[in-house]
């Protein structure tokens, strides 16, 4: 007697599942992005006054200053953040604030003298209203829109060798950083959604056959460059290694395969010279008075790691002040090595090569801008800054572009599933209960004692909780079930996927197939005559 664990590739049954697993996620990011008051990213304030200004001087909410580095905003935006850095202050001090201060002040706290890219600043601006709450949330659910609009796209277009990776590498690294960040106005949002969806535009590009595909994926590894590179610096160099680390990954000889790097590399050239030339580049600099000598970038190196498991929920949320329990990152954190490390076994030489040269990048990059700053870890450079390489790194670890994609067992999947849900459910619970009543009071129930919450929002802090971790749980064991192998079950292949040859490999009924196996240029598929 058999039983299918999973439901058949492409078929009435998996697509409903997607759509449903893609709705899960959509409430989840939505719970996220009210689960933090106006201000509570990192250097929000700085980040409000340049949306505010992001289409130039307008009468009452942007002011020429008396220099061309300076602005003139609402106090309430600058003072939007007056629970930063103590965790035992709710959001209720905003009370009054966004009411009353809508009187002008001069600051120099926004990208007044172009230190950011402006693009994300320009298209927060245009949901800029009378009431800066209302606005913020409408730039969440923007945000949220462009998050999910840009992995779904990436995700049809991709053949089904990549699609795991982009699903299974965004589920290890999105929780809790990620989940706090994407649906945030703050512009990391848009350089980890950049970090999660190029490496597979690039890989997908590179290698299927299909022309119609290989166009579509081209564009959208363009649309993906230009959402880093116009919200972040950094993001652009991340894109750059993103673009790198496909091209080490497809390496093969002939003149078929050179011409099919071209356009990514033309995209790499315009990803370093999106870097070099935004101030953004050179702002990490001397910020203390240290000599830094080579044992001491050495002894960096030694600290580093820190960051890594900070993206993963080790350090505080908003202005790093928002406490994380333990489970969050051990769960996180858990979950990333162990698929990682999984996903290892079916890696080829030229996959191990570029998952080197990412591991090198995640270390020395930090290390270097921690070097310049003069400070020790744990101030200067942030988590967030270094998501995106992680991010990069577990993608290209779970995508294949040649032999058997990568599987789980029904105990992995599982063990995964509730690993994250958890350490959702932890992360948001403590971020909720930090800005509706501080961080010192403890109770389960997120609706006792409210001090702050959303005035327009007809539903209350303990019901958003639980449905962000609800639908977060729903969300990622319905988008990773295709990662499931069980032990007699035989998932039929995409009939689209069927017309296009060099695109998978053969059903797994075949002993020696390639199931799901996305197949280099010119290569032929194992167990088929070609």
């Amino acid at each position: 007697m058999t039983s299918r664990f999973v439901p058949p590739a492409g078929g009435p049954a998996s697509r409903v599942i997607g759509i449903v697993g893609l709705a899960a996620f959509v409430l989840s990011l939505l719970a996220w992005a009210l689960a933090s008051p106006v201000g509570a990213t990192p250097d929000e304030d700085y980040h409000l006054a340049s949306i505010w200004c992001g289409h130039g001087a307008r009468s009452g909410l942007c002011e020429p200053g008396e220099t061309s580095t300076t602005r003139e905003v609402q106090q309430r935006l600058l003072s939007s953040p007056c629970f930063a850095f103590q965790p035992p202050e709710s959001a209720a001090c905003q009370g009054p604030i966004m009411n009353d201060d809508t009187e002008l002040v001069e600051t120099r706290r926004g990208n007044f003298d172009g230190s950011y890219p402006p693009l994300f600043y320009f298209t927060m601006s245009f949901l800029v209203g009378d009431h800066v709450a209302d606005s913020v949330i409408l730039m969440r659910v923007m945000n949220i829109l462009v998050v999910v609009l840009m992995l779904a796209a990436t995700w049809l277009a991709a053949p089904s060798g990549l699609r795991r990776g982009l699903v299974a590498g965004v589920a290890v690294t999105v929780v809790p950083l990620g989940m706090f960040l994407l649906p945030s106005i703050n512009p990391s949002s848009w350089a980890l959604l950049s970090a999660m969806t190029l490496p597979i535009a690039v890989l997908g590009y590179i290698t299927t056959e299909d022309r119609r595909r290989r166009l579509l994926l081209g564009a959208l590894a363009a649309v993906a460059l230009v959402i880093g590179a116009g919200a972040r610096a950094d993001a652009a160099m991340y894109g750059a290694l993103a673009i790198g680390l496909a091209g080490i990954m497809t390496l093969r000889t002939g003149w078929a395969h050179v011409r099919r790097l071209v356009y990514p590399a033309v995209l790499g050239v315009a990803a370093l010279f999106a870097f070099f030339t935004t101030g953004q580049s050179e702002s990490i600099q001397g910020g203390a008075s240290v000599t830094m000598s080579f044992p001491a970038f050495l002894r960096l190196m030694g600290d580093i790691p820190a960051l890594w498991t900070g993206a993963l929920g080790s350090w505080g949320l908003g202005w790093l002040d928002t406490y994380m329990p333990a489970v969050v990152s051990i769960a996180a954190w858990g979950a990333l090595v162990g698929v990682v490390f999984a996903a290892l076994a079916g890696a080829d030489l030229r996959q191990l090569a570029a998952l080197v040269v990412g591991g090198v990048a995640v270390w020395v990059v930090p290390t270097y801008m921690q070097y310049l700053s003069g400070y020790p870890v744990g101030a200067s450079v942030q988590p967030r800054y270094i998501l995106p390489i992680i991010v990069i790194i577990a993608v290209v670890a779970v995508s294949r572009v040649r032999g058997p994609a990568v599987r789980w067992s029904g105990g992995q999947w599982l063990l995964v599933v509730a690993a994250l849900s958890v350490a959702n459910a932890e992360a948001l619970h403590f971020n909720i209960r930090r800005y509706v009543t501080g961080a010192e009071v403890v109770d389960p129930n997120l609706g006792n004692a409210v001090e702050w919450w959303w005035p327009s929002l007809p539903v209350g802090p303990m019901l958003v909780w639980l449905t962000g971790a609800v639908t977060f749980a729903v969300a990622v064991a319905l988008l990773t079930l295709p990662m499931v192998r069980a032990s007699d079950a035989v998932e039929r292949r995409d009939p689209a996927d069927e017309a296009e040859p060099g695109l998978d490999g053969t059903p797994d009924s075949e002993p020696t197939a390639s199931h799901d196996a996305l197949v280099m240029p010119g290569e032929p598929v194992a167990g088929t005559a070609r």
